[in-house]
């Protein structure tokens, strides 16, 4: 795994900007937040690892291996495996200890013209997914029956899109061959979260033709979405509910929404942003409904690192949220138990 890898696994937006060191991609910071002061350059030898990143507004800097453990939480051996490190035998592990890193994300809108041009692209992708019975069937299927899908206007890509960023309010960003480089929309399930008002302020799309193996993500986020994680529901309400994915998010929510409200990760591995961090600090339930698996276990044991009153709460049955609808769980009585 690269560290422009870890970077978007982080929530980050890295863009090529220069060859400098073999390529040089910024994006906003995760420590201090600063827009576009942070820099990685993945092809920069380190002691230990290839790619460092270091921000010219707060300081922060270190290798792969470093950014694994500060922003997502990596124990030294983790981050070690992860980018293929080459540690001395010499090294002693025990005492490289697991940093127990303070939640640090803080919260950026997009652009007002990005959000603009994502409520009008989710829009029309909304109208095509009206049309799409097997994908209606398929979500109806996993807990997202069709009057979920009209509000939170889930949408559908027939195809990939490459589009101008400057149109959507981003920065020029030119590739390696020095060409400006497009917005890549892929073929796929949009998942928007919107504002009250309707406008979109972050979109992700789930790719229907991933396979495992595939370099390229299942879920991409598009660039310019807000970053951190996504809350969905009233959150005057004192029960909180994490997931992984923003579609058993969304089926949580419409199952759960007179008593809790949701968190969708997105991914693992990501850490509470700002927002989430104080919503759980004073919630009176927080249940993390990990995914039946090593990584959905790796996620509990890191939001216990943050919030140790957390309590695990898997489904009994089926790998995830989704899945146990499919085979029959009833989600509400099931919360009501851990309640």
């Amino acid at each position: 795994m690269t560290i422009l890898e870890l970077a978007v696994q982080s929530g980050l937006n890295p863009q090529w900007a220069a060859s400098t060191a073999g390529g040089e991609y910024h994006s906003s910071c995760p420590a201090c937040g600063g827009k576009d002061r942070f820099y990685i350059q993945p092809n920069k030898q380190m002691s230990n690892c290839m790619g460092s990143y270091r921000c010219r507004q707060c300081g922060v800097n270190g290798d792969a291996i470093q950014f694994a453990r500060q922003f997502l939480n990596f124990s030294f051996q983790e981050a070690a495996k992860a980018v293929n490190a080459i540690i001395p035998e010499k090294t002693s592990w025990p005492i490289l200890k697991k940093p127990r890193t303070s939640p640090i994300i803080v919260l950026m809108e997009p652009p007002t013209q990005w959000t603009t041009s994502a409520t009008a692209y989710v829009e029309q992708a909304h109208r095509t997914l009206l049309l799409k019975k097997e994908v209606l069937e398929f979500l109806a299927s996993r807990g997202l029956p069709m009057n979920v899908i009209m509000h939170h206007k889930f949408g559908w890509s027939d195809k990939d899109q490459f589009l101008s960023r400057t149109d959507w309010g981003l920065k020029k960003q030119l590739n390696k061959e020095g060409k400006p480089s497009s917005l890549w929309i892929p073929k796929g399930l949009l998942i928007p979260v919107n504002k009250p008002t309707g406008q979109v302020i972050r979109l992700k799309v789930r790719r229907p033709d991933w396979k495992d193996g595939d370099t390229l993500p299942k879920y991409v986020i598009i660039p310019g979405s807000m970053n951190g994680l996504s809350i969905i529901g009233d959150t005057e309400h004192t029960t909180m509910i994490v997931v992984e994915s923003e579609l058993d998010g969304y089926a949580i929510h419409h199952i759960a929404h007179d008593f809790a409200f949701v968190v969708a990760v997105g991914s693992n591995i990501k850490n509470p942003d700002s927002l989430t961090d104080y919503l759980a600090a004073k919630a009176s339930t927080l249940l993390i409904c990990h995914d039946n698996d090593d990584a959905g276990k790796k996620m509990l044991a890191k939001w216990r690192i943050f919030y140790p009153l957390a309590k695990g709460y898997p489904t009994p049955i089926g790998k995830d949220i989704g899945e146990a609808i499919q085979k029959g769980l009833d989600i509400r009585q099931w919360l009501f138990q851990a309640l």
